[in-house]
């Protein structure tokens, strides 16, 4: 098999590699993974670095799919009965060609790094990541324990070069805080979720709350919102003890919190740089992979490294290229500006969506596998005007490439 020739371009010293991976999170860690996976893996050196190599128990990754997940031995737990409530009504689904997906980071980062401390191609550096250069055919990173080259640098760890001079209109983002609790008594249901709960009070921006039920005693419980601004942590708390002092008639007593966690998931139309500088790729949130519109970056970060590994295997640069088709940028940006003007219509736009289309219609929506019919079918169930209003706004962005 051909090995790529910027790979093989390499000083004879100890401080070089042929691949760097600047980031042990979801995307650092899902690139390795496919690495040790490829027929790449014996023939080539790998180093992976990030301020703590140690499995992450502070994040909960989900995500859904028609059964084609990779690695399906990682999942936790998984769904096919989706809840979501606004405006007083709830609308409920068994999903038929979809699955809803909860992994947890311990469990993917443990997995993971117990296979490369495996591997003679792979060395595990722990150290803080301070910036990178292009260095001729290749790259350097420059770490707390000194300089590294590369052939190729893939980087997770810090915002793309240009982020302060990247165009951008709508800056919002997804910020949450989530319990994991165990009651005293049987109280959900382990195959039903609740996706969005938008009947709670909406103070700060579209809020809602999002409940996954790992068996009838526990479950992960997040109060979620879309704004521009973090709440102090016992905002968020407050706001989930009431939710289940109404919704489950629970107090502070009859349950515990096993574990917290707080996530902060930009949502916006930026357009994000596949490189930091050349031969160092972006690669998850820096990479502009989560989706604008709902914050969800696991599948695409998936398919981003499997896209990558591919073009190493066949002795090619991996490509630069937008993460969505230019509707969808479009869709993206409308939604955006909606939900960052008009927090009253968001919220009838997402009771019109659920009450209306089916949930896996709406799921590969979001997924960006619908076709130009169904699309239009699913818009001409929304409200227009909020809409039009978006367009009006969003126009110079819209008409000139998004």
């Amino acid at each position: 098999m051909k090995i790529p020739g910027f790979l093989m371009d390499r000083p004879m010293n100890q401080q070089h590699y042929d691949i760097i991976i600047a980031g042990a999170g979801a995307a650092g860690l899902t690139l390795l993974y496919y690495l040790l996976k490829s027929r790449l893996h014996s023939q080539i050196s790998v180093l992976l670095i990030d301020q703590s190599l140690q499995p992450d128990p502070s994040k909960t990754w989900c995500f859904w799919d028609h059964s084609s997940f990779d690695i399906p031995e990682i999942i936790y737990h998984s769904w096919n009965h989706l809840t979501v409530s606004a405006l007083g009504e709830s609308y409920s689904e068994d999903l038929l060609m979809n699955k809803y997906h909860c992994i947890r980071s311990i469990d993917y980062s443990g997995m993971i790094l117990q296979e490369a401390r495996k591997s003679e191609s792979v060395t595990l550096l722990k150290a803080e990541i301070r910036g990178f250069a292009s260095a001729g055919s290749g790259a350097t990173v420059e770490t707390s324990e000194g300089t590294f080259s590369a052939g190729m640098i893939f980087q997770s760890a810090l915002k793309p070069s240009d982020f302060s001079t990247s165009k951008v209109d709508v800056s919002l983002l997804q910020h949450f805080v989530g319990w994991e609790i165990e009651c005293r008594e049987d109280l959900f249901d382990p195959n039903k979720a609740i996706l969005m709960d938008f009947d709670i009070e909406q103070l700060n921006g579209v809020t809602f709350m999002y409940l996954l039920p790992f068996s009838e005693r526990s479950a992960l419980i997040e109060h979620t919102l879309f704004s521009a601004e973090i709440l102090d942590q016992e905002q968020y708390e407050e706001a989930i003890r009431d939710y289940l002092s109404k919704r489950f008639h629970l107090t502070p007593g009859s349950y515990f919190i096993r574990r917290k966690e707080f996530g902060a998931i930009p949502m916006e139309d930026r357009v994000y740089s596949s490189f930091y500088c050349p031969n160092v790729m972006n690669l998850g949130i820096v990479g502009g992979l989560a989706k604008p519109t709902t914050g969800y970056t696991f599948k695409r970060i998936h398919n981003r490294c499997k896209s990558i590994v591919r073009h190493l295997e066949e002795g090619k640069m991996p490509e630069e290229k937008r993460e969505s088709q230019y509707r969808f940028r479009v869709y993206d940006m409308m939604l955006l500006s909606i939900l960052k003007n008009e927090t009253k219509n968001s919220i009838q736009i997402f009771h019109d969506l659920f009450e209306k289309n089916s949930f896996d219609r709406i799921l590969d929506f979001l997924d960006e596998k619908t076709t130009i019919p169904q699309e239009l079918s699913i818009f001409s169930s929304l409200p227009y005007l909020p809409f039009f209003r978006s367009i009006y706004r969003m126009k110079h962005r819209i008409f000139t490439g998004a």
